[in-house]
């Protein structure tokens, strides 16, 4: 199983919607896959879920009935110091499933915000407070557990947009992360600080480990996660390509990905192969560390929230029934729905080829 983490601590970059594509294209692939929804706001839970989420005791029944699995009872057990068998217990009896057969979730909880507290301060406090330790690599530990025991191929993470311990310690304890972005100033300015922060999880984790005497090469929080690219997204296309002034942001992204973030993750020994990544992107006239580039989404995620489909499933009639449009426009909308469904398809295996 490989784990994959999907993060920018810059809010606004399609980072959920482009998880539950993601998920659902290795699905249509043939590849099983669990999501964990680690955001306390549950958007990637929202958006499995659908319309029916918008009901006031939806939610409330879910997590009262028990019967699929939740982040809810595992921050409980976490914070309590359970032991991993007792919170897997717990937690639920099932994957939620999801109309891809392939594909599942780990549903989220507004808990988790308690959690990523707990662990920012056991990551600094577990020498003088041992019982503390636990909570670090317990939380991956329980989570790629269940997706093993669910015969998982993949393992995808939904963060919150923030750098805080949670997403610290999934970061660090993944097989390889990507980057989604979008094209302005302030996601530039959030590679400049993820390739800071990074360094500093780095070297906190190799601390947290050093003092408390942790040297099993299995502990689930490994710290050398492997950098396999970004996302260019959120674009205005004009003639088939990003309008100028998106390629300038998007230009700049990519300058100081290469320039300021790629370097650094060389040091501390957190990028794949680039001969790798290079075999994967060139049959499509790629560079590294450009995964993909995928224009903004538009009333397509609108469509896909009430039909609970990824954007490049819907169909005609999907379209037509809930976005109330007909003749060109129709037409403009299905043929977006297909291209979506290409540049995902082509996305998907070069995560796989880079990952196998």
């Amino acid at each position: 199983m490989k784990s994959i983490c999907l993060f920018n601590h810059k809010g606004g970059v399609s980072k959920t919607t482009t998880t539950f594509n993601l998920g659902w294209m290795l699905g249509n692939k043939g590849y099983k896959v669990v999501m964990v929804d680690l955001d306390s706001q549950c958007n990637l839970t929202g958006q499995v879920f659908g319309y029916q989420a918008l009901e006031d005791d939806y939610f409330e029944t879910f997590y009262r009935e028990r019967q699929y699995i939740s982040m809810g009872p595992i921050v409980k057990g976490l914070i309590e110091g359970h032991n991993l068998e007792t919170i897997k217990v717990a937690a639920g009896h099932e994957l939620f499933k999801t109309n891809n057969p392939n594909l599942f979730l780990l549903a989220g909880h507004l808990d988790v915000a308690d959690l990523d507290a707990q662990i920012t301060v056991s990551l600094k406090i577990a020498t003088g407070i041992p019982a503390t330790r636990n909570i670090v690599g317990n939380l991956p530990a329980v989570l790629k557990s269940i997706a093993e025991a669910a015969g998982a191929d993949y393992l995808l993470f939904d963060l919150s947009p923030n750098v805080g311990g949670l997403n610290e310690v999934i970061l660090m304890s993944c097989d390889y992360f990507i980057v989604p972005t979008s094209p302005d100033y302030f996601c530039l300015q959030a590679v400049d600080s993820f390739t800071k922060n990074i360094k500093k999880w780095k070297r906190e984790i190799k601390k947290f480990k050093e003092e408390n005497d942790i040297v099993d090469k299995s502990y689930a929080v490994h710290n050398s996660p492997k950098f396999i690219g970004i996302i260019q997204q959120r674009y205005r296309p004009r003639s088939e390509r990003p309008a100028s002034s998106f390629q300038k942001w998007i230009d700049k992204i990519d300058t100081a990905v290469n320039d300021k973030l790629v370097p650094e993750l060389e040091k501390i020994d957190c990028i794949a192969a680039k001969n790798r990544i290079e075999d994967a992107l060139a049959p499509y006239g790629l560079k590294p560390y450009n995964l993909a580039y995928i224009s903004d989404f538009n009333s397509l995620i609108a469509i896909g929230h009430l039909t609970k489909k990824p954007i490049f499933e819907l169909t005609e009639s999907d379209i037509k029934a809930n976005a109330n449009v007909f003749g060109k426009a129709l037409d403009t909308m299905s043929v977006s729905a297909e291209k979506f469904k290409k540049e995902f398809g082509d996305l998907t295996d070069r995560i796989v080829n880079i990952t196998q």
